[in-house]
């Protein structure tokens, strides 16, 4: 096996294709934490946490690609029987170096989220319970969505746990607990969604029809992002325009991309973020509307999702993201 060879197989088991995600969900917390800091009804746009903001998205980087190394370690025998093309049965690395490899990136996220703030770290610490119990339980029922699902329900709370005041804990806790975990929530039906159909993915040729309970969580995923905007009573145009990329992007997946299953699972990991823009779109166009309206939170409330989105599909082309 030449070195490409093994640079292919590194990016497949850290899931290369879903990091941008990742990133866009730690955002989607920041911009949470940054509204909550000001205030949720101030219409002052406030100052960008941008070197937070990178601490932190490699922190949760580090725990999801140590959750993804950890994870093909647990499975080395079932991929063995299921999935002969993954590194560690093809031997192209040792089943040590794997475990290693995810004990490491684990304590680096949580160090690197803890140097942000100790309730930053204390989330990535969560976080990595989480994806301990998903790995050691997640062959053994379908209950094992909900540890992954708050893998990934974590991410916004570690962004809003790593931007806010510490003040806002203390004074403002109730509106703290609603906000972030509205986000939390959001995207917590949406992974439990896409686990229930990952879990037949080995099932190449299987139809969905048996699989549709899994929409449930996928409908209801957008309906806690806008939120928000009732409890503030901004419900207008605006507010709900982060709804059709969600559910134009949702309905391709249910027609375009439903078979095979793997491709289906592909397609809903690339649109994670979108499900981060049914709240940052109308926060953008309502900062837009704004005196400072090229400030650059308005900005990038516009464009990272979508440029995650895109990235996750590009990537998927040089790595799978299942």
């Amino acid at each position: 096996m030449n070195r490409s060879g093994k640079i292919h197989a590194l990016l497949s088991t850290a899931r290369v294709a879903n990091i941008p995600s990742v990133v866009s969900n730690v955002w989607l917390g920041v911009v949470m934490g940054t509204i909550l800091n000001i205030g949720c009804y101030s219409l002052q746009i406030p100052t960008t946490p941008w070197w937070i903001t990178t601490r932190l998205s490699l922190a949760a980087i580090c725990l999801y690609v140590a959750g993804n190394f950890l994870n093909d370690w647990m499975d080395r025998d079932w991929d063995a029987r299921n999935r002969p093309e993954r590194a560690l049965p093809r031997g192209l690395f040792t089943q040590r170096s794997y475990r290693n490899c995810a004990v490491i990136l684990a304590l680096a996220g949580i160090a690197i989220a803890t140097s942000v703030k100790w309730p930053a770290g204390v989330v990535a610490a969560s976080i990595a319970v989480c994806i301990v119990i998903y790995t050691v339980w997640h062959k053994r029922g379908a209950w094992a969505v909900i540890p992954m699902g708050l893998c990934r329900a974590f991410l916004p709370l570690l962004g809003a746990a790593g931007t806010l005041r510490m003040s806002i804990w203390f004074n403002q806790l109730p509106e703290t607990a609603i906000l972030a975990g509205i986000g939390a929530c959001g995207l917590f039906c949406y992974i439990v969604g896409l686990s229930l159909s990952a879990r037949r993915e080995s099932k190449m040729n299987e139809s969905l029809d048996g699989g549709n309970f899994a929409m449930i969580p996928l409908l209801l995923s957008p309906l806690f992002l806008i939120l928000p905007y009732f409890l503030w009573g901004r419900i207008s145009w605006e507010s709900l325009v982060g709804l059709i990329p969600y559910i134009a992007w949702l309905s391709c997946c249910r027609t375009i991309y439903r078979r095979p299953i793997p491709v289906y699972v592909s397609s809903l990991l690339a649109g994670i973020p979108l499900v981060d823009w049914i709240f940052l779109l109308p926060q953008s166009l309502a900062m837009f509307t704004a005196e400072n309206w090229m400030d650059p939170l308005s900005i990038a409330c516009f464009t990272i999702p979508p440029l995650a989105f895109i990235s996750a599909l590009l990537l998927q082309r040089l790595a799978p993201a299942t």
